[in-house]
Order: C-alpha cells, then structure tokens, then sequence
C-alpha cells in the first residue's frame, strides 16, 4: 500500500507555514522616506531663511594704505512685513572716518527685501583695522524686536613711507670747484657794463621824454558871468526845443539861473523854491533893474517842472536870449554899483583928509 500519510503531512505543514518577504525589501523603503523628507528639507531652506532674515558683511579690499578709501558693504535680507532701523550716515566706525554712504533696496519675488549698505570709510592709523560691532535693529513680523549683527571684517591699514631696507641712501659728492681763468673775469665785467650801459640809456630816454612832453596849462576858471553866458550858449547849440524835451531844456535853464546867483551874488538858490530866491533879491539894491527877468524865468521854468505847461518854441528860445541879457543887466549894474561906492569912498577920504588939514591949520 502507498503510504499516503507522508504526502499528506507535508501539504499540511506545506499550507500550515506562512510566506514571509526577504529582510532586504524594509531596509530600502525606510531609506527611500529618509531621502524623501531631506529633499523637502532642502527645498524649504530658502524659505525659511527668508523668514528669519540674514545679514552679511564684506569689504572690497583687504590692504588698503593710510587715507586710502575702502568699502565696507552690508548686505540684509529683510523677511517680508518686517521693518529695519538703518543707522545711515549716522554710523560710527571705531578708528574709521566715513566719506559716503549709498543705501539699496531690491524687492525680492517671495515678498522680501535686500537692503544693500555701501559705506566708504578711511583709516589714518597704521595696523589691523576691525569692524566688529555694526548692528541693525529691526522689527520682525511677529513684533518682536531684534537686533541683527554683521560678521566681522578685517582691513590691514599700511604706511605710505617705504619700509625699511628699501630705500637705499644715494651718495652726496661734494661741491665741484671750477679752474678760474681771466677769461671768466673779463665776461662778468662785459656783462656788468651791459647792464650799466642799459640802465643810463633808460634814464637818458626817460628825462628827454619828459622834457619832450607839452605842459599843460592850467584851465582858467571861469567868473560866474562868464561861465553862466558859456552854459547858456550850450544850451542854445544843444537845440532840445526843436525835439520837444521842454522838460530838460528848462531844468537846464532854471538850473544855470541858480548857480549864477549862487556864485555871483552868494544867494542860496540851489536850494531855495522861487519864492525864497524872491526873498533875497528884495534885500539887494543892486538888482532892482533885473529882479524882475530872472523873477519869470524861473517863474517859467517852474510852470514846465511842475505844472507841465511848456510854452511855444519861439516863446523858449526868448528865454535862453532874456537869461542872457539878465545876465548882462546884472554885471553892468553891479559895476555901477562898485564904480559909485568906490567914487563914494574916495570923496569920504577926500572929505576926511581936508577935516585933517583944517584941523591942522588952526
């Protein structure tokens, strides 16, 4: 007989014994999620430092010599909503000087900002020049208040002088003695009577130049009848009547009347109105033959001045020719004037001597 028990105990442990899967299949899965979540993990760096902000900080050169400029550059990546205090131009440098300042601001497609800071600064020390301590407060989005902190940079500030070993000293000769010789002498003393001979021809031409040069004489001053006739004789050559400036022909005319008064007969009338001129006429006997002309020449003149009424051409150029005959009027009549009082006082002495001589005889 078969022996059936055997095959069928091995179906039975063959169905009884589950299949299990080899050990390297879970090891593979596992690493397979490490990777998938390093991946997100990289691809939110970026965001997430554009959430917190960043700062750096880097010079253009790193060896400057002393009062060379260099520029010290702060570069910010400001979060968005977030608001930064710059210290501008404001900002001190321990043992730098700043020369200029040009801040930058570039908005960024996720909502940030990059504020750049450009600061030009000098040294004048000689040595290692550090900027440590350059910080910019700002305001995050959740208010609170943060103070951000540049890295630190480093400038090696050198001398202008050369250092030392260098320069090599150069050698100093001595002064180079020249052989003497007659013909030296004899050169400086053609040179010396050149000069000699330059300067006496100099004061010869000057002294014949002056002698040469035609005096002037001296321009006779003119009496105040003289000079009065002379300035009206302009005034008629001047011919402002025949091109209608009455106006400026009769300031004219009233001003030369005034200064003949004024320096012939020591009347104030360039200073006076006419009726105050008028006052002092009355007081001199010698002008009651010609008080009344110059009375309405200026009279006249005042008409044109003041009340613009200008009279006709021929009327105007009476008046230059009756100012004039004014003018002659009055120096007549002050000779009389002078001729009678000189005549007065030699009849007084006259009268005085015989009273002497009377007086003598008895």
């Amino acid at each position: 007989m078969p022996d059936t028990n055997r095959h069928t105990s091995v179906k039975a442990a063959n169905m009884s014994t589950p299949s299990t899967p080899p050990p390297w299949g879970g090891v593979a899965a596992k690493q397979r999620g490490w990777v998938a979540a390093l991946a997100l993990l990289l691809l939110a760096l970026p965001h997430l430092a554009g959430a917190a902000g960043t700062i750096e900080a880097t010079v253009d050169k790193q060896k400057v010599t002393v009062g060379e400029p260099f520029v010290y550059m702060v570069n910010m990546l400001v979060p968005q909503g977030a608001q930064e205090d710059l210290p501008g131009e404001k900002a001190t440098f321990k043992g730098l000087e700043v020369r200029n300042y040009q801040p930058q601001e570039v908005p960024q497609t996720d909502g940030s900002r990059q504020v750049v800071l450009r600061y030009t600064l000098v040294c004048f020390d000689v040595g290692l020049a550090g900027i440590k301590d350059f910080r910019v407060p700002v305001r995050m989005p959740n208010g609170d208040q943060e103070k951000w902190l540049a890295p630190p940079c480093e400038v090696t500030i050198a001398s202008v002088l050369p250092e030392k070993g260098q320069v090599q000293p150069k050698g100093f000769a001595g002064p180079i003695m020249l052989p003497s010789s007659w013909t030296q002498w004899l050169w400086a003393a053609l040179i010396a009577l050149l000069i000699l001979g330059a300067v006496v021809a100099a004061i010869i031409l000057w002294r014949r130049r002056r002698q040469a040069r035609p005096t002037v004489e001296p321009e006779r001053l003119l009496a105040p009848d003289e000079a009065a006739l002379a300035a009206l004789g302009r005034l008629r050559e001047e011919d402002l009547v025949a091109t209608g400036s009455f106006l400026a022909f009769y300031q004219r005319l009233d001003e030369i009347l005034r200064a003949w008064l004024q320096a012939r007969f020591d009347i104030p009338a360039l200073e006076r109105t006419t009726m105050g001129t008028m006052y002092f006429l009355r007081a001199r006997r010698e002008a009651d033959s010609w008080r009344t002309g110059v009375l309405e020449l200026l009279h006249a003149a005042d008409r044109v001045k003041f009340a613009n009424l200008p009279p006709s051409d021929g009327e105007a150029y009476e008046h230059v020719e009756q100012a004039a005959q004014v003018i002659e009027t009055a120096k007549q009549a002050v000779a009389e004037a002078e001729a009678e009082a000189a005549a007065r006082a030699a009849a007084e002495a006259q009268v005085a001597e015989a009273k002497q001589r009377g007086g003598r005889r008895r």
